[in-house]
């Protein structure tokens, strides 16, 4: 978990100071010349540059500075980056020594370059650290753990974990398993558990993954143990010198902090799958919120007119692994369809927890069309860019359909809701038992990539074109 965030924190390192050295190159070109790139000198200029970056990425691979970077003191990593500078500058004189190049480069402008570029780094670098170290944890990214331990080993893991700046994930609460703590804290952390109730802990506090600390007479036990928090769809950290436990998911070594951990997981992503989902997100929500108000603007007074209550229709969702949220839709229900919902339990056409009927009597005249043409999804554009929700993914629940699932259900639950799914491009309106959708959605997180995403999309666009929306 350190090593593989660490690792991949050190790719957006080496980025950014690419990004703050063109920068800090374009910038000195300005100062001195008034413009951003030195037309006079172009050759020359663009030789230089890319030296530059040569070198600075030949330093950095050597250096192997970037895989501490949340470690180090700004101190430590003040002098780095002086020293990087120092062994750039050697270069490039070197470099317009050999070619015999110095006359086309301007020395104000040279100098003006590297200052620029030094202090910029050590801004960019301060900023983004101290983000990291101390918002990030705050986050809705950060990985919430819960610790499964014993109460005499609780004070003794948690010093070990919390050895290390451990930016991106946090302990949120303890399961102790040999006795009933609940309520408790132990180094300010709340005990929510006993060896009764930690699996249904886990979903009511919006876990990602679990620590569990093992004792010897507790390793007969671990087999169904780990299998069911990975079966829920949750990452499982074992601390533990036996690991050739017969689960069927990817295992590998890693450190939390200073506690030597084995983790096993359903599915792992990389660094660069989530990052370029997340910007499908984006590009796709800004193109959205543009449909979005137009729509607003044409059927805002209508649903206002057809109608009592409000445009848009605020619920609480669930996200992924219990995280909750407000869900945006323009209200196609009469104002007080949450009370009626009880009357119509009964006619209730899907099996498990989750709730549909076809006519039902709560939409509304306009609500028909809405649902139809899939226009009352729009606004969770808004959820997409907030980054509540993806534009594909699994559908959100209510909290009462979440708190009905059973350990399997909750992992259609284990990555961010989407707009879209296999479920809404596979003929839903026809799809009524619940298993089915579960394990639809379990595929496709099994089976995830981009490309998938993609059809999806595709096909939700001729979906929506050909009206087959939501009944």
């Amino acid at each position: 978990m350190n090593n593989k965030f660490n690792s991949q924190l050190s790719v957006v390192v080496i980025i950014m100071d690419l990004i703050t050295i063109a920068v800090s190159y374009a910038f000195a070109n300005m100062i001195r010349f008034s413009n951003f790139i030195n037309n006079a000198n172009a050759h020359g200029d663009g030789r230089i540059i890319w030296v530059v970056l040569f070198v600075y990425i030949i330093i950095t691979i050597v250096s192997q500075h970037e895989n501490l970077f949340t470690q180090v003191s700004y101190r430590r990593g003040i002098y780095k980056i002086l020293e990087k500078h120092f062994y750039m500058i050697v270069f490039a004189l070197v470099y317009m020594y050999v070619t015999k190049s110095s006359e086309l480069y301007s020395r104000i402008q040279f100098v003006l370059f590297f200052v620029i570029d030094i202090l910029l780094m050590i801004l960019v670098h301060c900023l983004f650290k101290y983000f990291i170290t101390k918002h990030f944890r705050h986050t809705s990214y950060c990985e919430r753990v819960m610790l499964v331990t014993y109460a005499d080993d609780a004070e003794t893991v948690l010093k070990r974990i919390k050895q290390t700046k451990n930016w991106h994930f946090r302990i949120k609460v303890i399961a102790v398993l040999d006795k009933n703590m609940q309520g408790e804290k132990i180094d300010g952390i709340e005990v929510v558990a006993d060896v009764t109730n930690y699996y249904d802990a886990v979903k009511k506090n919006a876990i990602d993954s679990v620590i569990i600390n093992t004792v010897p007479y507790m390793y007969k036990y671990l087999n169904n143990i780990v299998s069911q928090f990975v079966d829920m769809g949750i990452i499982v950290h074992l601390n533990l010198p036996e690991y050739d436990l017969p689960v069927a998911v990817g295992r590998n070594f890693d450190n939390l902090g200073m506690l030597g951990v084995i983790t096993y997981r359903k599915q792992d992503y990389t660094f660069w799958q989530v990052a370029l989902k997340r910007a499908m997100d984006i590009v796709g929500g800004i193109v959205g919120m543009f449909f979005f108000g137009i729509a607003m603007l044409i059927f805002g007074p209508i649903i206002k007119l057809d109608s009592k209550g409000p445009v848009l229709f605020t619920q609480t969702r669930i996200g992924k692994n219990g995280r909750k949220f407000n869900i945006y839709k323009f209200r196609s229900m009469c104002a007080d369809a949450e009370e009626k919902k009880t009357e119509l339990m009964n006619r209730n056409e899907m099996t498990g927890p989750i709730f549909k009927i076809k006519d039902d009597p709560r939409i509304t005249r306009v609500g028909k069309f809405l649902r139809k043409t899939s226009i009352d999804e729009l606004p969770q554009f808004i959820n997409v860019l907030k980054g509540d929700m993806s534009l594909v993914g699994t559908r959100p629940p209510t909290e009462e359909e979440y708190n009905n699932y059973d350990s399997n259900q909750k992992r259609r639950m284990s990555i961010k809701p989407g707009l879209t799914g296999v479920w809404q491009v596979s003929g839903r309106n026809s799809v009524a038992d619940f298993d089915d959708i579960v394990r639809m959605d379990c595929e496709y997180i099994d089976t995830w990539s981009i490309t998938k995403d993609i059809k999806i999309l595709l096909k939700t666009v001729w979906v929506v074109i050909f009206g087959r929306g939501a009944e």
